[in-house]
């Protein structure tokens, strides 16, 4: 049975794929059995691998660029990182062979999405969750699906869209990263009437750039302590330091939300304020309605990408180590040759 599944799989494979997609490509791999480390990414090999087959419900996709997350960087430094194959999460690029129940794909389609090995020349992407950007240079959009993703479904578990009028005042507690600069702009579209987050040098005015009302040099004051009490509406807590749900606590209105993104021991409020409703965002889950909806807003106007630098996928461990010092202001891409 086995064999006749991948039989007809590399029959799909063959009938549906371009003639030029070739056998082999370059892809980002874990190098020996070591994790990387925050000052050292040269766990990093690029190789050249064998293209993969899009089975049931998947498409085969030449990836255009790709981005670092922190996300990326967490994995890559982590004892199962040899688990996940090659690495990166964002895509977008041009669909070039698609496998059985697929019909939501075709070749030649523009995409993008978030997958598991977008560090190389092709990668396997999920028809189900994955958004088409016709019309749309893949290079300006590629950086975008994970911090985009996770923004928009943050800000929505706190009721967003929110009512104008209501005139909310929202904290986005880190605002020159990928999550922060596209949550302070989702967080506009979606109604807020104050937005407030924090940066540094020449963070600041690019923060302010994308949409911020106020911002708190974070090297001078920590963001809670330059506000009133019973001031704050909605906090989104992109960040995840510990101890940020307390601090926030005394800031947010009755009624009010707070969320935050794990990943750097963020904890709940063991003393929240009554009538505040905490929120674990828990894991981002990949949605092609969510990428249209973020497609939307960026043919509006009302969603700008910002890639600080530019990498070639020869040079994945550079990305990494710009990414973890922690500097990034907007996005860093990975262009694939």
């Amino acid at each position: 049975m086995a064999t006749l599944k991948a039989t007809l799989a590399f029959a799909a494979f063959l009938a549906t794929s371009h003639a030029a997609v070739p056998t082999t490509m370059l892809a980002a791999k874990a190098a020996g059995s070591a994790p990387c480390t925050r000052h050292d990414f040269s766990c990093f090999e690029i190789k050249n691998v064998s293209v993969p087959r899009p089975l049931l419900g998947e498409a085969l996709v030449r990836v255009s660029v790709s981005s670092v997350n922190p996300s990326d960087v967490d994995l890559a430094v982590g004892s199962i990182r040899k688990l996940f194959g090659t690495f990166g999460a964002d895509f977008a690029g041009e669909v070039v062979a698609v496998g059985p129940l697929c019909s939501k794909l075709k070749v030649g389609d523009h995409v993008w999405g978030a997958t598991k090995g977008a560090y190389a020349q092709y990668a396997i992407a999920i028809c189900a969750i994955t958004g088409k950007i016709e019309d749309v240079d893949p290079s300006l959009v590629g950086t975008l699906p994970e911090v985009g993703m996770t923004s928009a479904e943050a800000l929505k578990k706190t009721g967003a869209p929110w009512d104008p009028a209501k005139n909310l005042t929202v904290v986005v507690t880190s605002g020159s990263g990928g999550t922060g600069f596209v949550g302070i702009q989702l967080a506009r579209h979606y109604g807020a009437g104050k937005i407030i987050t924090a940066a540094s040098g020449p963070g600041i005015d690019f923060v302010r750039s994308m949409g911020a009302d106020q911002v708190v040099d974070y090297k001078v004051q920590e963001i809670f302590s330059a506000l009133a009490n019973d001031t704050v509406d909605i906090v989104y807590d992109n960040y995840g330091a510990p101890g940020t749900a307390d601090r926030a606590m005394a800031k947010l209105k009755k009624g009010g939300t707070f969320i935050f993104l794990p990943g750097k021991d963020a904890k709940l409020s063991k003393h929240p304020k009554e009538g505040v409703e905490q929120i674990n965002y828990g894991l981002m889950i990949p949605s092609a309605n969510t990428l249209n909806e973020l497609l939307a807003i960026y043919d509006a106007g009302a969603l700008k990408p910002h890639v600080q630098s530019t990498y070639p996928l020869a040079n994945v461990s550079g990305a990494f180590s710009e990414s973890a010092s922690g500097h990034v202001i907007g996005k860093l891409a990975i262009a694939m040759p």
